[in-house]
């Protein structure tokens, strides 16, 4: 292993060996260098190269400007001593050790955070969830220098990041901090009005600070914007939890904090968080085309929602 490597995709591209940044030139090499990374174990063709740097249209020199650009990033990454690129035929792949890539770091994390609630463990839980968030530095991918990655790949990450927020949140909730996250919440919601998990959140915790007609007048802004843009109806998820605060439901009072810190199994009020978002690659066109339907941001993709 090569000690001391970090890649960070988080935010702007950095490279470091032993805390020391390792230039990478900017444009169309961080381009490439990012799609290894994102790719990291797994061979990435020329021509996915290509498509990555010029679109659909590439020049007749793209081949060859790729092999130039690969060329030099290996020659840069050598700098512990070892080879972290391999040619085939047509084809590369860059190998990262494990913990040396902040996406890996990242997704690992929020794995944990999720089996940490399904088996209770709040506390770990939202460390775990938390720990993932703090891996952030800003946009992702902010200079690598190619639209048909940031198309790709940013809404995948910004999807990512939001469901660790949702399940920071969620384990905050069931340690009964609800006071604390009401305001996030109600910033969120309003950046994401779609999201109806959010809106559920949020609801939650206005109740359980005591503040019911809050939470009910939540429920109805949700509802507004769902009805006005999407033309649908909030789903069974957000209409049974409006029934449950109207019937002030005993099972959705906040626990005893040193109960959850203990490990309890009390359910959680929304409880499902959504699966791993699956990678696209090669995808650009269909992506902008669903981009532009309507209603797509209100579920989560790869059919994970649990509202619908």
């Amino acid at each position: 292993m090569a000690a001391g490597m970090e890649f960070c995709l988080l935010g702007p591209l950095v490279v470091r060996c032993g805390g020391v940044v390792v230039p990478v030139a900017p444009g169309k090499q961080r381009a490439v260098l990012a799609v290894l990374l994102l790719n990291a174990g797994r061979v990435v063709g020329l021509d996915e190269l290509a498509e990555t740097l010029w679109g659909a249209g590439p020049p007749p020199s793209a081949r060859v400007s790729v092999q130039n650009h690969v060329m030099r990033l290996r020659k840069g990454l050598a700098v512990a001593g070892q080879a972290r690129i391999s040619t085939q035929p047509g084809r590369y792949l860059i190998r990262v050790d494990a913990g040396e890539l902040d996406v890996s770091r990242f997704e690992a994390m929020l794995g944990a955070a999720r089996v940490a609630a399904r088996d209770g463990s709040w506390q770990v839980a939202a460390a775990r969830a938390g720990a993932a968030l703090a891996l952030w530095r800003g946009e992702p991918l902010a200079d690598a220098g190619s639209e048909v990655l940031a198309l790709r790949e940013v809404p995948r990450l910004a999807e990512m990041r939001l469901q660790a927020l949702e399940a920071r949140i969620e384990a905050d909730l069931q340690l009964a901090h609800h006071a604390e996250v009401i305001g996030e919440l109600r910033q969120l919601a309003g950046v994401h009005p779609l999201r109806e998990h959010l809106h559920a959140l949020l609801m939650l915790a206005l109740y359980r600070d005591g503040r019911r007609a809050e939470a009910l007048a939540a429920y109805q802004d949700a509802r507004r914007v769902l009805v006005e843009e999407l033309g649908t109806e909030p789903g069974t998820g957000l209409r049974e939890l409006q029934q449950r605060i109207l019937t002030a439901d005993p099972g959705l009072a906040a626990a005893e904090r040193g109960r959850l810190a203990a490990g309890s199994r009390e359910p959680v009020v929304p409880h499902q968080l959504p699966g791993t978002v699956r990678h696209f690659t090669g995808r650009a066109g269909e992506l902008t085309a669903l981009t532009g339907l309507p209603g797509t941001a209100a579920c989560w993709p790869g059919g994970g929602c649990w509202w619908c």
